[in-house]
């Protein structure tokens, strides 16, 4: 985000000196408010040790025109008739080169035009012939030039000027300013970090500086901080919209949605058609599941910008999980004409086809999906359990195979937690997938080794574990289906499930005891269980069992 670079401290040796605030981006800059009001002065007197020796007529005509022009220039500032202004002080320069205070002026008024080169020529005119200048005046003089050699994008000069007037007066506030939003602009975040601080010291009421030192800490990683000053900002100027929106972005991206959804409402009571607000707002509704809130905002959001892609989408979303599908197909249907390249889009399509079992338009959506985007986890799980679904087995057992082995490479090169457990997620998703399809097609090996890879990662997925005791079962192999039925109690012992099926193995291996005390166990965990009632029953000879 560019910020805007303050110009100030022009030297006028012959006037009192004056301040200049740029208020627009370094870019474009705004004009300047006026300098203070400067009186107009004469031929300054020699200093006393020289002998006061009378001019020729010549020069002394001379001082006076450029005298009466550098005036008019100061009478002109005054009116902001900077045309005016720029000949009268282009006079008095050309008759008096050395004056200083006429080529400051000069620069400042080329500056007002946005004549870039003009400026910072007579800037460093002024910056050559003011070499007896005091401290602050050529630190002044510096800054200036910055701010000309920054609207010129020279951002390197424009730096290193900045920098050269802090080397003169380290307590320059103008000169800091105008560096640390030069460097933000730049995204270099960390060095403008202690040059916001600063100014935060100096100027603790400054709004501008407590939201750029919002951004800058959010940029850095430092959220907490960030959100402190986002509120600093709000609280000094509670009717500045920009400041309020981002201190509800911070209060968002800290996970306090309740908090930020406040601040957003008391924006848009402030102004309702604050369309930034209204996307904020029906984003952090989306979040929160709450669809119809959502849908509320977001209908608005998309009156005022009818054609802005996310408004569209997130409002096609909106509708989608409100199953108000018609709606959000029509919404989505928006959202493909302004990107029709968006993998998104036509995905959350084919989820409503499929909902609908229009089974082969989901597939072609799902595979449009694809060709856009073939890493597209979600667009290839969603085409696997469609394909799954019309019992096209091998199909729907390549696209599990696609994301396992995806997974699987990306996996062994992923170094973040988070990452390494979201790519974990994504396996057990695949092999439960592979799994499944081989259940389908009695491949009772080929099942259990699926499994088995599952585990392997999701040591706890009980679910997982009572699949594969299924699998072994349908396979024949009673001593691992008993083993791994076993292992599903000792890791949940409540699980009437479990003992059920534990019951069906040992009653398989003829072990009539087991069996009951297994199906028993089943029902006084679960009282209603009917199969454990209905294997008990069979065991027993009985009917029913009470």
């Amino acid at each position: 985000m560019k910020k805007t670079l303050l110009l100030l401290g022009l030297l006028a040796p012959l006037a009192s000196q004056a301040q200049i605030f740029a208020q627009e981006t370094p870019a474009a800059p705004a004009s300047p408010e006026t300098p203070p009001s400067a009186a107009p002065v004469e031929t300054p007197a020699p200093p006393p040790e020289t002998p006061i020796v009378a001019p020729p007529l010549d020069d002394a005509a001379r001082i006076r025109e450029a005298t009466l022009a550098y005036n008019a220039g100061l009478a002109a500032l005054k009116k902001n008739d900077w045309d005016a202004a720029a000949q009268n002080f282009g006079k008095s320069a050309a008759l008096s080169p050395n004056d200083a205070g006429a080529l400051s002026f000069l620069g400042y008024v080329r500056l007002q035009q946005k004549r870039w080169d003009d400026a910072l020529s007579a800037l460093l005119a002024a910056q050559e012939t003011g070499t007896g200048l005091n401290t602050r005046a050529r630190a002044q003089l510096l800054n200036n030039i910055g701010f000309a050699r920054w609207n010129k994008d020279e951002f390197p000069a424009a730096r290193t000027a900045f920098e050269s007037a802090l080397a003169l007066d380290k307590d320059y506030f103008d000169a800091r300013y105008n560096l640390a939003f030069a460097l933000m602009s730049r995204d270099l975040f960390s060095a403008a970090l202690p040059h916001l601080r600063q100014l935060s010291v100096q100027n603790p009421k400054d709004a501008t500086i407590w939201d750029g030192l919002a951004e800058a800490f959010e940029k850095t990683g430092n959220t907490a901080s960030a959100l402190g000053a986002a509120k600093r900002a709000v609280e000094l100027e509670p009717k500045n919209e920009a400041y309020r929106l981002k201190f509800a972005l911070a209060l968002s991206q800290s996970d306090r949605r309740a908090e930020a959804i406040a601040q957003l409402r008391q924006l848009l009571a402030q102004t309702p058609n604050n369309a930034s607000a209204l996307l904020q707002l029906g984003d952090l509704h989306l979040r929160s599941n709450r669809w119809g809130d959502a849908a509320a905002v977001l209908k608005r959001y998309v009156a005022l910008r009818s054609s802005d892609f996310t408004g569209r989408f997130n409002l096609g979303v909106a509708y989608d999980y409100s199953a108000k599908f018609d709606d959000a197909l029509a919404q989505y249907a928006e959202a493909e004409k302004l990107r029709p390249n968006d993998a998104a889009t036509k995905n959350n399509v084919g989820r409503i086809y499929f909902k609908r079992d229009r089974l082969d338009e989901a597939v072609a959506k799902f595979n449009q999906a694809l060709a856009l985007d073939p890493d597209f986890y979600d667009a290839r799980t969603n085409l696997a359990i469609v394909l799954a679904a019309q019992k096209k087995w091998d199909e729907a057992g390549a696209q599990w195979q696609t994301l396992a082995t995806s997974a699987e490479t990306a996996s062994r090169a992923a170094k973040d937690p988070a990452q390494k457990r979201a790519l974990t997620n994504r396996l057990t998703t695949a092999y439960s997938g592979l799994a499944s399809v081989a259940l389908s097609q009695s491949k009772w090996k080929d099942a259990a080794a699926h499994y088995r890879r599952l585990l392997a990662i999701a040591p706890n997925d009980l679910e997982a574990r009572s699949s594969l005791g299924r699998a072994l079962f349908q396979d024949k192999d009673l001593a691992g289906a008993e083993a791994t039925y076993r292992q599903v109690i000792a890791r949940n012992p409540k699980s009437a499930s479990a003992y059920n099926d534990l019951g069906v193995v040992l009653e398989s291996k003829k072990d009539r005891k087991g069996a009951l005390e297994a199906y028993s166990r089943a029902l006084e965990l679960q009282p209603a269980h009917s199969e454990a009632k209905s294997n008990i029953a069979r065991l027993r000879g009985n009917a029913t069992v009470g």
